[in-house]
């Protein structure tokens, strides 16, 4: 039998059900194609996310080349191709990865190019823990709020051992490619040791701070495993297996931990059965709001220009780094939605083509959250005051004052409302609408918009 693997997004050596996959099956197997199939990033904005996807690649096979393994490097669109002139029989492919730059790399539109080529295709765990058809409720249906979903399947998570393959013993079976990157990615991305070694620090260092840390801004001192999770650098249940083993250690911060990464299989679940959610509404009842389309006012949001300091430097840390803190998502794609009153598609696809570590369901479902659309989403009258989230949560404006820099001199209590603060602002050499931006929308007449437009839904 001659089999292909397609290893996008599941970046590692160790604990790799798709090796895991070939080591199972190896005496029925006469050749091995390794398959990557290269994202393409395309639009505008998108360069810090595909030097990122390079990096951690390059790493990737750097890695195999040391077990003698080169793998086959095409355009998606050569797959089905591909996999027909080289004989293959089967193709092996994780059906569970939702951080794809592009939707149309997905399993389900890869099902649909090999069923034209007669390939049997076989889907496999990888990136996430629960399998979608097994986490229905009692009438069958899937949860539709998190702490339902959380309550009924928290205790399914367990210890688990780790595949006990060796590459070296699979080597042969691999067609070698002689291929390698078109250019040199090595001072981008991060390597699955790097992330190995972060994670293990993190959990035996770091995490019984997770509950304060995590809402600290001014520096990342939180796990990143967002990054980690997007690439496959680690599987998911070795993460869960390390957080049970510590468990006794710190129950609160790590049961914290543990809950957010429920939510993430949450929203995985929901998008694999509501993938029509990636473009409309989860909420039927609100398909039909009447959006601003401002594209003025957009641009501006996109470009940290709001006039409201904590919205504009959670933008500029996006921008610039490719990342931004999670509470700050929160903040700003509330602003986008709310305050603006601008649809969450918008802001949902600039978050796509900016963040290093973007995941369509996780993404998708914390804009539709933001927007009152969504599933278990936050009622359109709790409606973040963004003056309020940066009085609370950057209190001396050390994160303003790092991704704003003309800011850095400013008191800081004046960063909060600048706009309540002019004569004080010019003193300190700051002049609204020359050094800074005045308010793009007055909150209060923003809020009693949304509250007017919802409840007339």
């Amino acid at each position: 039998m001659t089999i292909g693997v397609i290893l996008n997004r599941v970046f590692r050596i160790h604990n790799n059900p798709l090796f895991e996959y070939i080591n199972q099956n190896k005496e029925d197997i006469e050749k091995c194609y390794l398959i990557i199939p290269q994202e393409i990033f395309d639009e505008d904005g998108t360069e810090m996310k595909a030097n990122y996807y390079y990096g951690v690649l390059q790493s990737f096979l750097e890695a195999l080349h040391q077990y003698d393994i080169e793998p086959f490097l095409l355009d998606y669109r050569e797959l089905g191709e591909f996999c027909s002139d080289k004989g293959i029989d089967e193709v092996v492919i994780a059906g569970d990865i939702m951080s794809y730059h592009h939707e149309s790399y997905d399993i389900r539109h890869l099902k649909k190019a090999f069923n034209k080529y007669n390939i049997t295709v076989t889907t496999v765990r990888a990136n996430h823990y629960f399998k979608p058809s097994i986490t229905m409720n009692k009438q069958g249906e899937p949860y539709k709020v998190f702490t339902s979903f959380y309550k009924a399947h928290r205790s399914k998570l367990r210890q688990h051992e780790s595949y006990n393959y060796e590459l070296g013993d699979l080597s042969h079976l691999c067609v070698k490619s002689q291929q390698t990157l078109k250019q040199d990615y090595s001072n981008k991305g991060l390597s699955e040791s790097q992330a190995i070694n972060n994670w293990n620090n993190y959990i035996e260092q770091d995490i019984q701070n997770y509950e304060t840390n995590r809402e600290y801004l001014p520096e990342v001192l939180t796990s990143q495993l967002s990054i980690v999770l997007a690439y496959g650098l680690i599987d998911i249940k070795q993460i869960v297996t390390q957080l049970l083993e510590a468990y006794e250690e710190d129950e609160h911060n790590i049961e914290q931990f543990i809950r957010e990464l429920m939510f993430r299989e949450f929203y995985y679940v929901l998008m694999t059965l509501y993938p029509h959610t990636a473009h409309e509404a989860f909420n039927e009842k609100y398909r039909d709001i009447q959006w601003s389309y401002n594209k003025n006012n957009f641009k501006r949001w996109c470009e940290g220009q709001t006039g409201f300091p904590i919205v504009d430097a959670a933008m500029s840390e996006l921008n610039q780094t490719g990342f931004m803190h999670n509470r700050m998502r929160m903040v700003v794609s509330q602003f986008l939605t709310k305050d603006l009153f601008i649809e969450w598609t918008w802001g949902e696809d600039y978050f796509r083509r900016r963040l290093i570590d973007f995941d369509s369901a996780s993404n998708v479902h914390g804009w539709q959250w933001s927007a009152s659309t969504g599933t278990d989403a936050a009622p359109y009258f709790r409606m973040f005051n963004p003056s309020r989230q940066s009085e609370r949560f950057d209190k001396d404006a050390l994160y303003i004052k790092t991704y704003i820099p003309q800011l850095n001199d400013v008191t800081a209590k004046y960063l909060h409302e600048p706009f309540k603060h002019e004569e004080a602002l010019e003193q300190e050499e700051i002049k609204l609408g020359q050094d800074y931006p005045k308010p793009l929308v007055d909150h209060k007449e923003a809020r009693a918009h949304v509250m007017s437009v919802f409840k007339q839904i």
